[in-house]
């Protein structure tokens, strides 16, 4: 995974009335979803594990680890529910190695945000912190972020140090000592520059951040603490006279970091450093630096002991030093605390992250004259693709350089051409669907333009469309494009027909099923909300759900699937009825038109089984149901809505008082029918039905999909 960044799932938790959550995945590889559910921890809960981890409730190591668990599969299985689940299971498949980045958005989650998440425990493998496959990040909501920008290496780090006399005296020598032994490579390698504060005084650091040294990273080892009176976080600097304690807010550090423009990531090794007001998210230290602009924030929500403060900072600046993303370095870093000291502290740190990638630092070779040589060509993207194919054939054994070295063996001077690299980019350049805001029922055209932004051929690959995104089993549309050259655009359509849901978050993706080396899968998906029309929905079985023309004979109940519901005739009381179909037949309207008509029957016997109710079964709830028929018999007629488990709701009937009339009925509107629920057309039992057509309304709260 290293110089990989990872897919987003973004999870925002919102408390509402009544102790429930809202929990909306805001974006992931499979859209977004929001569901109700309720708040899955108690306060007592909530105190428990904080007292735990802190230590201020006093237990063994085993009864912490057996706290900690449930806590974590408690709520884990609170939050990630549902749909939720599905979206997640969905997305950490179509992430693969990439690995899923878990954003976690707490700013109205009210005192869910002073919880552990960094605990969140999936049963069926572990704690998704610890694993470099699903980082956990906090992601506040600001409006002010700093863009990451290219920079010369070394990176360069400016450390603090802060050890008041009247503080419980800290390590501090040890912890520098980690830092450098940590960086030693790097720093001998000219990549990373460590300088540490002479002092610890906020005057000292202001006036190094303006001496015009770029620094790109911050690092602090103190002691901080968060004033419950006050609900703000507080670092312990250094009095200038007396070395005694000088609080400084967390607003104070951020109002200098956030001078210097370069500053990227501050790290803080100090204790509760990430503890926040639930009232005000920003009032912490590391949230206050968030909203600030800074991209990313390292801070401890707990007390940390020395041996796991070194560990920490060892292991995070090593891995962040081989490539790898700062969230993959947070898990790394918190797994060398849980396997060295089989404690608990790995939670403490906590990942702030308002960066649109944890690549933080992407690195810039200066520019030289040109050589126009081979030089200059490995130092292209492509070129080192080529070296490290090279440095491969080269391991192997020596025979390409003896072969290439004149007056080697056989005096070879030519080599046949190295392949070339696959460089596929596919990516969705326009995304529309017309009309854009289409009637239920009503023809649509699904449109998009794919573009190869590449270097080679694509080979066949295959794109599709999804009605709702919250469902990718199945593409509403697809079909293949047999090759797109560099460069190339080609535009794919493809037809659909929108039933009754109110909002479609609609989905367009290019080679879904991952059947080519596309190098950057993460453009290849564009979301489109299709909001319908508020016009009921009317079917009049001249055609299904996907516009295939319905011709007379036998239809199968699933011919309007795509729209949410399907139809099946009634038991009755024949027991020789119990095969009988549905049946379209063609006749004539009063002005001579052709038109269909919905009836039940038997293929091989006329008028056989004809007065059997017509039963619609509905998957997503209606706030009215209309039916217009033709009556062949006097009699009663009704119509009737039934929830899920068979209940009756409401019901309408009419009386047709002679033979062949055209009558409606309708449910009224008040009444809703969830999913599952039933919409019943049934006649009297020595007479038959023909309905012309069925609507279906919405109902008073609009579903969102």
């Amino acid at each position: 995974m290293a110089n990989q960044d990872y897919v987003n799932f973004e999870l925002n938790v919102e408390a509402l009335d009544g102790n429930r959550l809202r929990v909306t995945v805001d974006d992931s590889p499979v859209g977004s979803v929001s569901v109700e559910v309720p708040n899955p921890i108690t306060p007592d809960e909530i105190t428990n594990i904080i007292g735990l981890l802190e230590g201020s409730i006093q237990a063994s190591r085993s009864d912490v680890a057996k706290a900690a668990r449930a806590f974590g599969e408690k709520l884990f299985g609170g939050i990630f529910s549902g749909q939720v689940s599905a979206a997640y299971l969905a997305s950490q498949e179509r992430a693969g190695d990439a690995g899923l980045r878990i954003k976690l958005g707490l700013d109205d989650s009210g005192p869910l945000a002073s919880l552990p998440w960094e605990l969140l425990r999936d049963p069926r493998t572990d704690y998704l912190a610890l694993s470099r496959q699903t980082p956990l990040v906090r992601f506040p909501r600001v409006l002010t972020t700093r863009p990451l920008v290219e920079v010369n290496l070394p990176l360069r780090v400016l450390v603090m140090i802060s050890s008041p006399t009247d503080q419980e005296k800290l390590d501090v020598e040890g912890e520098w000592a980690a830092l450098q032994e940590a960086t030693a490579d790097l720093r001998r390698r000219g990549l990373l520059e460590l300088e540490r504060l002479p002092d610890a005084q906020l005057v000292t650091l202001q006036r190094k951040l303006r001496d015009g040294t770029n620094y790109q990273a911050f690092h602090f080892i103190g002691h901080s603490a968060f004033d419950d009176r006050t609900q703000s976080g507080m670092l312990a600097f250094e009095d200038p006279k007396t070395s005694a304690s000088v609080a400084v807010s967390g607003e104070a550090l951020a109002r200098e970091l956030s001078e210097e423009n370069s500053i990227r990531l501050v790290v803080m090794n100090a204790c509760q450093g990430a503890r926040a007001n639930a009232a005000d998210p920003f009032a912490g230290i590391a949230s206050s630096l968030v909203a600030r602009g800074l991209p990313a924030v390292v801070a401890m929500q707990f007390s940390i002991s020395d041996d796991a403060s070194k560990l920490f900072s060892q292991e995070f600046y090593q891995v962040i030093s081989e490539g790898y993303p700062i969230e993959a370095a947070m898990s790394e870093a918190r797994r060398a605390i849980n396997s060295n000291l089989n404690n608990f502290e790995w939670a403490t740190p906590v990942l702030y992250l308002r960066a649109p990638t944890g690549m933080l630092f992407p690195r810039r070779v200066e520019s030289q004259a040109s050589t126009g040589g081979i030089r200059e060509m490995l130092l292209s993207p492509r070129g080192i693709l080529i070296g490290l194919l090279l440095i491969v054939l080269l391991a192997g054994g020596g025979y390409v350089l003896s072969h290439l070295r004149p007056g080697g063996p056989n005096q070879v001077t030519t080599t046949p051409p190295a392949p070339v690299a696959s460089d596929v980019d596919l990516t969705i350049s326009s995304f529309r669907i017309t009309p854009p805001h289409p009637a239920p029922g009503q023809h649509a055209t699904v449109a998009m333009t794919i573009k190869n932004q590449g270097t080679t051929d694509t080979g066949s690959f295959k794109w599709a469309w999804f009605s709702t995104s919250d469902n990718t089993d199945q593409p509403s549309i697809s079909d293949t494009v047999q090759n797109l050259s560099p460069g190339d655009s080609q535009v794919v359509k493809g037809d659909f027909y929108f039933g009754l849901q109110h909002v479609y978050q609609t989905m367009a993706w290019v080679d879904f099923d991952n059947g080519v080396p596309d190098t950057n899968p993460l453009n290849n998906i564009k979301q489109l909300a299709v909001i319908t029309t508020t016009d009921p929905l009317t079917v009049d079985f001249t055609q299904s759900a996907n516009g295939v023309p319905i011709f007379s004979g036998p239809i199968k109940g699933d011919d309007f699937r795509a729209w949410d519901f399907t139809i099946s005739p009634g038991p009755g009381s024949d027991p020789n009825c119990v095969n009988a179909n549905l049946i379209v037949r063609n006749a004539t309207d009063a002005s001579g038109n052709s038109v269909n008509e919905l009836v039940t029957g038997k293929d091989d016997q006329v008028n056989t089984c004809s007065n059997l109710p017509i039963i619609f079964t509905l998957d997503q709830p209606i706030g009215s149901a209309t039916v217009q028929f033709v009556a062949s018999t006097p009699g009663q007629y009704s119509l009737e809505l039934q929830d899920s488990g068979g209940n009756k709701l409401t019901s309408n009937s009419v009386s047709a008082t002679g033979a062949n009339q055209i009558l409606t009925l309708k449910v009224p509107a008040t009444s809703t029918v969830s999913n599952g629920g039933k919409v019943i057309f049934s006649g009297p039992a020595n007479g038959s039905a023909a309905i012309r057509d069925v609507s279906f309304g919405l109902p008073s709260q609009l579903p969102q999909g």
